[in-house]
C-alpha cells in the first residue's frame, strides 16, 4: 500500500509540474517527459512522438541516449509507436530483444530493452504517442501503463490550450487587420442595419458625405440618398434580401449638409445569420465625383454651357428607346441661325462667340422647363421637347425668334432661328439617326422657301412642324 501511495504522490507532483506548462505546447511536452522519472523512477527516459502524416517525429525526449533526437523522423510502419498509433491501444514491452513488433536496431542503438508506449488523443483521433522506456528489460507491468496514460492526459490539455491560444491569437491578429482595412481604407465602408440605419462607418465615409461618425449613427442611408436615386437603391437592396442576388454595384448620389450632393459608386453585399436571415450590409462607397464632373464637362459645350451633341445623342437614344412604351409624345426640333455668317465675316470670331450665347439664352427663355437645349454644332442647335404635340411644338418655335429678338434688340445683329420639327408619337419605333435627319429635312425646307422667296417678306415662316410619320409615308421608297 504505501509503494501505491509513493506512487501517487509521485504522480501527483508530476502532474504538478505539467499543469504549470500549460498553454505552452513545448514546454508541456518537456515537463512530461521529465516528469517520467518522478512517476516512474524505474525509467530510463521518455520520448513524445507526434504524427506527421505516415511518419512520427520526435517532439520532445528526456534519457542521455535521446535527447539529440528530437526533430528524428521514423516510418509509422514496423514500429512499436507505430502500431500503438494506428490501433490508438496503449503496449508493453516486455523485452525488445524478443518482441517481434518493435524495430529491434533502433532499440539496441538507443539501449531500449523495455517500453511502455500510451496513444495521445485529440479531438477523436490519435495525434502521437508517449512512449517511457528502460534499459533493463521487464521493468514495466500494468500499472505503469494506466501511470503512463494518466500521463498522457496533460498532453492533450495542453494540445488544446495551445490550439485555443493559438485560435484566439488569429482571431485577435485577424480583428487588428479587418480594424485597419476598416478604418484606413481609401475608400468609404459602412455597415448598415437591415432597417438602413448605419451601424459603423469609417473615415473615408465620414469625409465623402461630409457627416460625423456619430451623426451618420443617428441616420439610416435613406435620409442621406439622393431621392432621385433612392428607388433604384431600395430595388437593388431588396432583390439582395430575398436571395436573387448576392451584391449589387449602382452609382448613387448623397445628400451633403450643405444641400449639395457627392456621386459615389455603391457596393453592397449582405451578411447574414446561421438561419440565412440578414445580419447587416456591408457597403463598398467610392467617390466618383470627379470623374462624373469630368464626364459632365465631356457632355457640355464651353462656349454657351450647353449639353452638347454627344449628350443629345445619348439622351435622344434614352427616349427613343422607351417611346414604344411611353404614354406620351416626343418632339424633335432642329435649329439653325440665319445670317450667323455674316456676324462672324463683319464683326469677327469674338462678337459671333457673344451672339451665340445671347441666342441660347434667348431660345432657353422661350422654351418649358422639362424641354433641353443642345448646341451640336457651329450655329445649330437641338431642342428636345418630351411630351410636346403639334400645338405645343408650333407655340415654342413661334416665340423663339421673339425671343431671340428681344435679347439681341441692343446690338447690330441681324439673326434668326429656322426650325424643323418632327413629333413622334407613342408606340413609335424608329432610330436616332432617322429622326435627326427627318427634322434636319424640315430646317432645310424652310431654309430653301425663305432663300427662294427673300428674307424679308413677313408671311414667310421660320419654322415648320411635321407627324415623323407623314415624313415616313411621303419618304421616297428605295
Amino acid at each position: 500500500m504505501k509503494d501505491w501511495q509513493d506512487q501517487f504522490h509521485r504522480l501527483l507532483d508530476a502532474h504538478g509540474a505539467i499543469i504549470a506548462a500549460a498553454g505552452q505546447i513545448e514546454a508541456v511536452f518537456e515537463a512530461v517527459v521529465t516528469a517520467v522519472f518522478v512517476a516512474m523512477p524505474q525509467a530510463s527516459g521518455a520520448v513524445i512522438e507526434m504524427r506527421d502524416g505516415e511518419e512520427i517525429v520526435y517532439r520532445a525526449a528526456s534519457g542521455a541516449m535521446l535527447r539529440d533526437r528530437i526533430g528524428l523522423r521514423m516510418k509509422l510502419a514496423g514500429s512499436l509507436s507505430g502500431t500503438c498509433l494506428l490501433s490508438g491501444e496503449a503496449l508493453l514491452c516486455h523485452d525488445s530483444e524478443s518482441d517481434n513488433r518493435v524495430n529491434r536496431e533502433a532499440c539496441r542503438a538507443t539501449h531500449v530493452r523495455s517500453m511502455v508506449v500510451v496513444p495521445i488523443p485529440f479531438q477523436g483521433e490519435h495525434v502521437g504517442v508517449l512512449k517511457v522506456f528502460s534499459s533493463q528489460p521487464e521493468a514495466f507491468g500494468q500499472d505503469d501503463m494506466m501511470v503512463a496514460g494518466l500521463l498522457v492526459a496533460p498532453i492533450a490539455c495542453g494540445i488544446a490550450s495551445a490550439v485555443q491560444i493559438e485560435t484566439a491569437q488569429n482571431h485577435r491578429s485577424m480583428a487588428r487587420r479587418f480594424e485597419a482595412t476598416f478604418e484606413q481604407a481609401a475608400v468609404g465602408m459602412v455597415h448598415v442595419g437591415p432597417d438602413g440605419r448605419f451601424l459603423r462607418v469609417n473615415k473615408r465615409f465620414c469625409v465623402v458625405t461630409g457627416r460625423s461618425a456619430d451623426e451618420l449613427c443617428q441616420l439610416t442611408f435613406q435620409d442621406i440618398t439622393h431621392p432621385d436615386d433612392l428607388a433604384l437603391d431600395l430595388e437593388q437592396l431588396a432583390a439582395l434580401t430575398a436571395g436573387e442576388i448576392d451584391h449589387y454595384q449602382l452609382e448613387k448620389r448623397y445628400l451633403l449638409p450643405d444641400g449639395g450632393a457627392v456621386w459615389t459608386y455603391l457596393t453592397v453585399s449582405m451578411v447574414t445569420l446561421e438561419d440565412g436571415t440578414p445580419d447587416f450590409f456591408l457597403a463598398v462607397v467610392e467617390d466618383i465625383s470627379q470623374r462624373k464632373e469630368a464626364e459632365n464637362l465631356a457632355l457640355r459645350d464651353a462656349l454657351t454651357g450647353l449639353p452638347n451633341r454627344r449628350a443629345m445623342l445619348q439622351r435622344l437614344a434614352t427616349e427613343m428607346g422607351g417611346l414604344p412604351e411611353a404614354p406620351r409624345s416626343l418632339a424633335v426640333a432642329y435649329l439653325d441661325l440665319d445670317h450667323f455668317k455674316q456676324v462672324n465675316d463683319r464683326l469677327g470670331h469674338a462678337v459671333g462667340d457673344a451672339c451665340l450665347v445671347e441666342v441660347a439664352r434667348g431660345i432657353q427663355g422661350a422654351i418649358r422647363g422639362g424641354d433641353t437645349l443642345y448646341r451640336i454644332a457651329g450655329d445649330e442647335f437641338v431642342l428636345l421637347l418630351p411630351g410636346a404635340g403639334m400645338e405645343d411644338v408650333d407655340g415654342i418655335l413661334r416665340r423663339l425668334n421673339d425671343a431671340i429678338a428681344l435679347r439681341i434688340a441692343h446690338t447690330d445683329w441681324r439673326v434668326g432661328v429656322s426650325s424643323g420639327a418632327v413629333v413622334l408619337m407613342p408606340g413609335t419605333k424608329a432610330s436616332v439617326e432617322e429622326v435627326i435627319n427627318a427634322a434636319d429635312r424640315i430646317m432645310y425646307e424652310i431654309k430653301k422657301i425663305r432663300d427662294d422667296l427673300g428674307e424679308d417678306d413677313e408671311v414667310i415662316a421660320h419654322h415648320r412642324v411635321r407627324s415623323f410619320e407623314d415624313i415616313v409615308e411621303m419618304a421616297p421608297r428605295q
